[in-house]
């Protein structure tokens, strides 16, 4: 990876001659995942190293000069970002003309002129032959502890008599940071987080133990990606979104059992307020998105602005947007300058999409999936016009409706039980770039045992079988499937179902259950 060595040889040397080390990382899941694989790396070699995060709402996104000069009250260092710092030239640039050694780990599309600063490991850089460019930040991030150890190890640091650091025990990090930033599970990711699952299975982490407990999770109960992207992330992330990030990478990376109890409490806290505040603004943005929708004439992208929504929950609205309505979405918040973040969907590049629009956006980061930028309130409509515009491009003048459902493999008689479980433990964890794959049974279904459910009794649960089952009932969930029931009865319906295969947990126990896609009568 490009500018690995240059990293390592500076760390090194700092760790030789007792130069402090701070690592900056992002206020998200995967920067504050990053920071911790670090942090937790140097420490077990006997390095002391401090830790620092912007402030969401003080400060915004990116590396700030001032934060890490207060780290030293005026003193110099090394500083590593983990997950920004790519596009922040002014501030890399002011802290290099003020004595620091500056190592950029990011993961982020670089901008033409990068930042001065002494190393930059980021597999998007012009030049960089590492295969995988689609590594989270906390996957750059484990890299640069892999690069260290070799360095180190190459060296002779350490001596016969003492054993080397075991870094694989930190990939149930790189697992949750990766999952949770959305980067396409392919490839190295891949590879990491199906590795990472297995770690967190059997997890080390005295704050992850806490944090699962919280979650009324355990190490050993199969945890996997929906674990991560619904319980373990959203409380790491509300850490930054309501409050400082820091009680997030410190209870990763801390053995104090006290500690990294009453920040496993402290966050999960945070998270039961994130949530509430969520639900209130997602249905105030269902409201402008309905109503946009009727005098935009269906736009390609959702565009929406609410003047005083909490800056650090517009990421999650819209997200939760996309999932409705199945569109590039970007959600403002504030007066003057606007602060937004943007989501997208397969086949859309948001990023693309800033720089077609650049003329309009003050600043802007991100990658394909998930961004953010900031523009003037009085350039909103201008940008709008020029973002669905530049989606339609992308689309060479259309935009597409969500695709039908494929079908990866039709279910026979031939087809067993085992067949399926065991295709989908082997292609697994699924995620951006890895979809789960898709099942069409071949021969008629019964259904029976079939419940409306949910509060406004849109979604069935029921119990399946078809021939090759040997008389097994399988559970099923079919959300927005209610209508099915009036189609059907009970023990009598014979229907091919389109369906992906889950693992459902409930009360301790592990049992697979199909959640259904589509309906052939």
């Amino acid at each position: 990876m490009k500018g690995m060595r240059e990293a390592v040889e500076i760390i090194r040397h700092a760790i030789s001659i007792h130069t402090p080390i701070i690592i900056y990382g992002d206020y998200d899941v995967d920067g504050v995942t990053g920071t911790a694989v670090l942090i937790k790396f140097l420490a077990e070699i006997g390095v002391s190293c401090r830790s620092c995060h912007p402030d969401r709402f003080k400060n915004g996104y990116g590396l700030k000069a001032s934060l890490v000069s207060e780290m030293l009250r005026g003193g110099q260092g090394v500083v590593v970002t983990v997950d920004c710092g790519i596009s922040d030239f002014t501030e890399v640039e002011h802290l290099v003309e003020s004595g620091w050694q500056v190592i950029i780990t990011d993961h982020h599309q670089p901008p033409e002129q990068l930042p001065p600063a002494h190393a930059i490991v980021n597999p998007w850089q012009k030049g960089c032959q590492f295969p995988s460019k689609d590594l989270a930040g906390v996957g750059v991030s484990f890299y640069l502890a892999m690069g260290l150890r070799s360095y180190l190890l190459q060296q002779g640091y350490w001596p016969s008599s003492k054993s080397v650091p075991n870094l694989k025990k930190s990939l149930d990090l790189v697992a949750i940071g990766t999952i949770s930033d959305m980067v396409p599970l392919r490839t190295i990711n891949r590879v990491l987080t199906r590795v990472g699952l297995e770690v967190l299975n059997s997890t080390e982490n005295s704050g992850l133990k806490e944090l699962l407990s919280l979650c009324q999770l355990q190490p050993g109960q199969n945890l996997g990606n929906e674990d991560i992207s619904f319980q373990i992330g959203p409380r790491l992330n509300a850490a930054g979104r309501m409050g400082d990030a820091k009680r997030a990478s410190t209870l990763l990376s801390s053995n104090d059992d006290k500690l990294v109890r009453y920040m496993a409490e402290d966050i999960n806290q945070a998270n039961v307020a994130r949530r509430e505040l969520t639900n209130t603004l997602v249905l105030e943005a269902m409201k402008m998105v309905e109503a946009q929708k009727l005098r935009e004439h269906d736009p390609p992208c959702l565009i929406i602005h609410g003047h005083d929504w909490h800056l650090g929950l517009i990421g999650i609205i819209a997200s939760r947007l996309v999932d409705l309505f199945s569109k590039p979405v970007i959600v403002f918040s504030g007066a003057g300058k606007l602060k937004g973040s943007a989501r997208s969907v397969p086949g859309v590049n948001i990023h693309e999409v800033f720089i077609a629009c650049s003329e309009k956006i003050l600043e802007y980061g991100g990658h394909s999936c998930a961004a953010g930028l900031s523009i003037q309130e009085n350039d909103l409509s201008a940008f709008i016009e020029l973002a669905n515009q530049a989606i339609l491009d992308q689309k060479n003048g259309t935009f597409l409706s969500p695709m039908s459902t494929g079908i990866d493999l039709l279910i026979t008689d031939q087809t067993s039980f085992i067949d399926l479980e065991t295709l989908c433990d082997l292609l697994s964890p699924f995620g951006q770039g890895n979809p789960e794959p898709i099942f069409l049974t071949d021969k008629p279904c019964r259904l029976r045992n079939m419940q409306v459910i949910g509060k406004e009794k849109k979604h069935l649960r029921f119990l399946v079988t078809w021939d090759g089952l040997a008389g097994r009932w399988l559970d099923g969930i079919g959300f927005g499937f209610a209508e099915l029931i009036e189609k059907a009865v009970n023990g009598e319906a014979r229907l091919s179902l389109i369906f992906s295969l889950k693992k459902n947990r409930f009360n301790g126990q592990t049992k697979p259950q199909i959640t259904l896609h589509d309906v052939l009568l």
